[in-house]
């Protein structure tokens, strides 16, 4: 009634400005009168509307104040020492409702408006329960009492509590559940990356229930579904979980591996959280700091570390021996052909290219012309101009660093320039934009050594000077600069990173819910298509047409659990990076919930002792839920608007 109040009197001094406006402002015309009604009109349904008064007659007069909501999670199909599950329980109330009490099925997101026969008909397969945004759509619908058959797991029951009385709903809980008897594993963690036929470790996260606590449970780890280890742990309370580590060992050769950790519990209920699954890469050549050095000399075995440990990031790195050679420098072997090295390049979170030079292969200079992320060391003039520098030829004499400027002062502020060694052929180049770092000599002379190029989504560090090894070489002070160098022009390159796909396809998790859609970066492909075709368990194979936004993101359809591999082709590419190339994958895609992980949140039968309020009010259904004053509001607009028109206002 307050509401009301409040509203009819700001109506009211509305309506009183707009009578003077209509009087005192606007021209002397016939009928000015029925304009300032018709706009005293319109404000005063807008009010009303931020009233939201409720309309009155309650249930007699159409709407549905009663909900019943069934908990579709798949907890509620596991039954504990009785022989009936909570669903079986669940559909015996949902067959007493009557007509006037619609039901709705409780899911991980919004949940969905049913009827009688199709809860009835269905199984439990949601994930989790979340019941605060189902709650919150009763509510906007005019509902009065909401009842929710549950065995009490629900995700977000704190926002819930929180919700129920902002709300005015009255709640009511039925619980269907019991304890169940269950173990489950509650994550699962690998290493991204790691060297073939190396040692690694996993950890595993395990969890029981209340009827489990203090048992004991086999957990068990498979490499691509062979067993590699195994360890007998005790399950630990309700709510709790406990950390298994592991050792296992890396296979043998380049590829991704796929980690599956399950948990074995004797008459263990609840086989669905029982296993989890996550990949390493094997001497990848995806997603690293590539280093590709058309001119061997020092600076690649100084620069490399640095880059690794700065960014954080997996670091390889290969010299040319040929034309169509790339030793590696960790001499692990698998020397590259050009076809290789060029994919290494485009397919680099960050590129290096060492000893850009006029004579390199085209495809080299391509890629450091469209990488995203790219360091370039200059050999010679024509390298620089392939870089997007204007140089001329190298000038003699020893140069030393004398100032920072732009994103790398910060990172190079405090540095005793006169301490560090001289670098050597700086280019002449014609750049007084980006300098990220100066030099000069004897007499004053200065001269660009670093320039920072931002286009955009593409940044480039272009060296336009030899030597900077001799930093790192040299001890504290000039290791000390030479880290610190490094550590600003990755900050740099990295500021607007976009988490390592930017230059590929696939997928953003490469484990994902069963029958959940996948997020897909598609940078390349920005604004255009991608055709995914994969082939596992639910048959195959199958192509599907992803179109992909301007942010390089798409959404690739849910699959049935199980293992997937999968090619993927840019449509129509407008990139030269994208043009002629297919990328491939595994997918793993788990039926896990842990539901279970945590105890059943009781405190929410407190919610059925008493109505969220002592006074519910008068039952009605809100005004904001009415097509009618929208429709009004829009049908009285036009008309003024029309008539202001003919009147010859404007």
């Amino acid at each position: 009634m307050t509401a009301l109040l409040v509203a009819g009197l700001g109506a009211l001094l509305v309506g009183l400005w707009v009578a003077w406006v209509y009087r005192s402002r606007e021209l002397p015309i016939p009928g000015r009168g029925w304009l300032a009604a018709l706009r005293i009109a319109v404000v005063a349904i807008v009010i009303l509307l931020l009233a939201d008064p409720l309309l009155p007659g309650g249930a007699a007069a159409g709407p549905v104040t009663r909900w019943l909501v069934v908990d579709g999670s798949r907890s509620m199909g596991v039954s504990g020492e009785s022989a009936e599950s909570p669903w079986e329980r669940a559909r015996t109330r949902v067959g007493e409702a009557d007509d006037r009490t619609r039901v709705a099925l409780l899911q991980d997101s919004m949940g969905s408006v049913a009827n009688r026969d199709s809860v009835l008909a269905r199984d439990p397969v949601e994930g989790a329960s979340r019941l605060a945004p189902l709650l919150r759509r009763a509510a906007e619908s005019g509902a009065r009492e909401v009842t929710v058959v549950s065995d009490l797991r629900i995700a977000d029951g704190l926002e819930v509590a929180a919700l129920r009385d902002a709300l005015g709903v009255e709640l009511r809980f039925v619980d269907v559940g019991e304890a169940v008897r269950s173990a489950g594993i509650a994550g699962l963690s690998a290493p991204e990356t790691g060297r073939a036929s190396t040692p690694a470790e996993v950890t595993v996260e395990v969890f029981g229930t209340l009827a489990t606590s203090g048992e004991e449970a086999r957990v068990e780890v498979l490499r691509d579904g062979e067993p590699v280890g195994e360890e007998q742990v005790r399950l630990p309370g309700a709510g709790r979980t406990i950390s298994v580590t592991l050792p296992v060992a890396l296979p043998d050769s380049a590829g991704s591996v796929l980690w599956t950790a399950r948990v074995a519990l004797p008459d263990d209920r609840f086989p669905a959280d029982d296993t989890r699954s996550a990949f390493t890469d094997v001497d990848p050549l995806e997603g690293l700091v590539a280093l590709l050095s058309w001119r061997p000399n020092w600076e690649p075995r100084f620069v490399l570390p640095v880059l690794a440990r700065v960014t954080g990031l997996p670091a390889r790195g290969w010299l040319a021996v040929g034309n169509d050679a790339w030793l590696p420098m960790d001499g692990s072997g698998g020397v590259l052909d050009g076809a290789a090295a060029s994919r290494v390049a485009d397919d680099a979170r960050v590129l290096v290219v060492h000893g850009l030079t006029g004579d390199a292969p085209e495809w080299l200079v391509r890629a450091q012309a469209t990488g995203r992320r790219v360091v370039v060391f200059a050999g010679d003039r024509e390298g620089a101009e392939s870089a997007g520098m204007s140089a001329l030829a190298g000038r003699p004499g020893e140069w030393y660093a004398a100032a920072a400027s732009g994103p790398l002062a910060g990172a190079l502020t405090g540095v005793p320039w006169a301490d560090l060694p001289p670098l050597s052929s700086p280019l002449a180049a014609d750049s007084s934009v980006g300098v990220g770092l100066a030099l000069e000599r004897t007499g004053g002379e200065r001269l660009p050594g670093l320039v920072l190029q931002d286009r955009g989504t593409r940044r480039r560090a272009v060296v336009a000077a030899d030597g900077f090894w001799r930093w790192g070489f040299r001890g504290d002070t000039g290791a000390d600069a030479y880290d610190r160098l490094w550590s600003g022009v990755a900050g740099w390159l990295l500021a607007l990173d976009d988490g390592g796909l930017g230059g590929r396809v696939g997928p953003l998790e490469r484990v994902a819910a069963a029958d959940a859609e996948v997020p897909w970066s598609a940078v390349p492909a920005a604004g255009g298509r991608v055709a995914v075709t994969s082939t596992g368990a639910d048959g195959g194979p199958r192509t599907d047409t992803l179109a992909v936004g301007a942010d390089g993101r798409a959404r690739l359809p849910g699959r049935a659990a199980g293992s997937y591999r999968w090619t993927a082709e840019v449509l129509a590419p407008d990139s030269v990076a994208a043009r002629g190339r297919i990328w491939s994958g595994r997918l793993e895609i788990e039926a896990h919930t842990d539901e279970l992980r945590w105890p059943r949140d009781t405190t929410l039968l407190a919610a059925s002792a008493a109505p969220a309020r002592a006074d519910l009010g008068p039952s009605g259904r809100p005004l904001r839920t009415s097509p009618w004053p929208y429709l009004l509001l829009l049908v009285l607009l036009s008309a003024e608007w029309i008539l202001r028109r003919r009147a010859g206002l404007r």
